[in-house]
């Protein structure tokens, strides 16, 4: 049986720990409220944009460009791994590592591009650019155009044949789906083209104009989207795992604390004891 100065010491640990995980809980729930607003405002304007680009491209019956080609399954592809920098956020990061092991890609060869330091550091793969960090809601614009940066001219020159993304979309609080999306080239979404393609268009000044300006932005959009889901899900993420962490110890609290009162009453019944033996013995 431990003695009461050990269950001391833990009770003391715990209710510290427990302390930590409400401030870190505290702090992801706020960065989540934020995020999840950021995301609902920008979800209607990349989808929006999305549109556009499926009825302007499905006018276009020859490809002018590598934006639009149907690439190649035994190819030199690129796979973008967005995950955290840090841990603490449940399945977050292991739920689409799991994912991109079993995923069947179809290529030659796939090279790995890490946006956080938790997918390089599980891979331990050399990355085909510069590895990527710190990703927030106050910078994923701004690192959506350093991953185009880095992978457009490579996939322009032929370089790179198929470019996916993993990262884990945003559905609720509780849910946030591993997704694997192939980004380049550009998938045209067949269902919406049906539904919303008005027939023939007139695209001024011409669609070498359209492909040069408007596709490029729309693959930095793209990122961007994805970029801002991810750091939704981490902050959701987190906040569960922060939630269920304080519940689990108040758990580890209330049976410790109980294990402490019966050691104690242990103690107390056993110098009573002691003390009654004594006495006998003296009479």
């Amino acid at each position: 049986m431990p003695s009461l100065k050990e269950i001391r010491n833990k009770i003391s640990s715990v209710k510290s720990t427990k302390r930590i995980m409400q401030a870190m809980k505290m702090i992801a729930t706020v960065k989540y409220a934020k995020t999840q607003i950021m995301l609902n405002s920008f979800r209607p304007y990349f989808k929006s944009y999305k549109d556009i680009v499926n009825i302007v491209t499905s006018s276009i019956k020859e490809s002018p460009s590598r934006f639009l080609s149907v690439g190649n399954d035994s190819a030199n592809d690129v796979l973008i791994i967005v995950s955290s920098d840090r841990g603490l956020c449940g399945s977050y990061n292991t739920s689409l590592f799991r994912m991109i092991e079993k995923y069947d890609f179809k290529s030659e060869r796939i090279n790995n591009f890490y946006v956080g330091k938790k997918g390089f550091d599980y891979f331990k793969a050399d990355s085909f650019g510069d590895n990527i960090t710190s990703l927030t809601e106050k910078n994923y614009k701004i690192i959506s155009e350093q991953v185009s940066s880095q992978l457009l001219a490579p996939f322009m020159n032929q370089e790179i044949d198929n470019i996916y993304i993993a990262y884990n979309k945003f559905e609720s609080a509780i849910s946030q789906v591993p997704t694997i999306s192939k980004i380049l080239p550009i998938q045209l979404d067949d269902k919406e083209m049906k539904e919303d393609n008005p027939g023939d268009i007139l695209i001024e000044p011409g669609i070498e104009s359209f492909v040069e300006e408007v596709l490029p932005k729309f693959f930095n959009l793209t990122i961007s989207s994805i970029l801002l889901e991810s750091v939704t899900s981490e902050h959701a993420a987190r906040t569960a795992a922060m939630d269920n962490a304080t519940r689990n110890a108040d758990d580890i609290l209330r049976d410790t604390t109980i294990l402490f009162n019966k050691t104690r009453q242990a103690y107390i019944t056993t110098e009573l004891m002691d003390i009654v033996n004594g006495a006998e013995a003296i009479k």
